[in-house]
């Protein structure tokens, strides 16, 4: 072998490993080769978090699975694209997809994904269980009896409050079909939709749904602090049902949203990246 010959060997070597080395960084810091267009691009990543015992699927291919120990599953290594997911159980549950936008170098976060029983005994009593935050029983019992007690004598009379003044003790309240919120005494209230038949608060008073006759609306009070961010006072139109909505609630105090339209309950998401999932019972 000539000296030439060993040259220039060794300065390939030489490439070849500073090439390597190269890559290897890029790969170490987040990148990652795209020979669509043979061009390094920072990955992004996918969070799920859900019911345990449930698989996750990426491009129809089983990810991963929540357990006892975690109910998330975070997918990595993703150039940037669009992924189809979809989250499942084995059992008699319903399921979640969407087509998933993943960003350079983001984390693309979707922690309020809830699956529901849709058969078996298991539905029966979740149904039952939508009727009573849909219509709470009354608290007043149904076979009391009246007693019949003394008129009293007659005193000077108290003032009565009037449906104005107790209007004006509520957070928010519709009056003439406009929904209002209350800033306090001596503050003009302020107008937040018109046309409206129900109004439901949130549990942790974040976020206010209304419905308008076949379309489900929903205000946010706060700004959130997961995905998908939403400012105070932003407002959004979920969804428009196929028929009028009788009533509407938060399912407990998830991103979904139980809703009667006089035929079936149906379960709403509000994330509306890309689709609203909705099931019917």
């Amino acid at each position: 072998m000539t000296k030439a010959t060993k040259r220039g060997l060794f300065y390939s070597a030489v490439v070849i490993f500073i090439l390597a080395s190269y890559i290897m960084i890029f790969y170490a810091q987040g990148y990652k080769f795209n020979f669509d267009d043979f061009g390094f691009y920072r990955t992004g990543s996918i969070h799920i978090k859900t019911n345990i015992g449930a698989d996750v699927y990426l491009d129809d291919k089983k990810s991963g699975s929540t357990s006892f120990l975690s109910n998330s599953h975070t997918i990595n290594g993703l150039l940037p694209g669009e992924y189809p997911v979809r989250v499942q159980r084995k059992d008699n549950y319903s399921f979640w997809e969407k087509n998933i936008r993943v960003e350079e170098g983001l984390v693309s976060e979707f922690s309020k994904i809830v699956l529901f029983p849709i058969f078996g005994e298991e539905k029966e009593i979740f149904v039952t269980e939508l009727e009573s935050m849909l219509y709470p029983s009354s608290s007043l019992n149904d076979t009391a009896v009246l007693t019949p007690v003394p008129k009293p004598t007659p005193k000077k009379s108290s003032p009565v409050l009037s449906p104005t003044h107790l209007i004006d003790t509520e957070p928010f309240y519709i009056e003439r079909d406009i929904l209002y919120k209350n800033n306090g005494l001596g503050n003009n209230p302020s107008q937040l939709a018109v046309n409206v038949k129900g109004f439901s608060l949130s549990q942790d008073n974040s976020k206010i749904l209304y419905w308008s006759g076949r379309e489900l609306w929903v205000v946010w009070l706060k700004k959130t602090d997961y995905q998908p961010i939403r400012e105070a006072d932003n407002k959004e139109r979920i969804i428009r049902l196929s028929r009028p909505i009788k009533k509407a609630v938060w399912y407990l105090n998830e991103d979904w949203i139980v809703a009667d339209d006089g035929k079936a309950y149906k379960l709403v998401e509000i994330d509306n990246r890309e689709k609203i999932n909705v099931v019917i019972f």
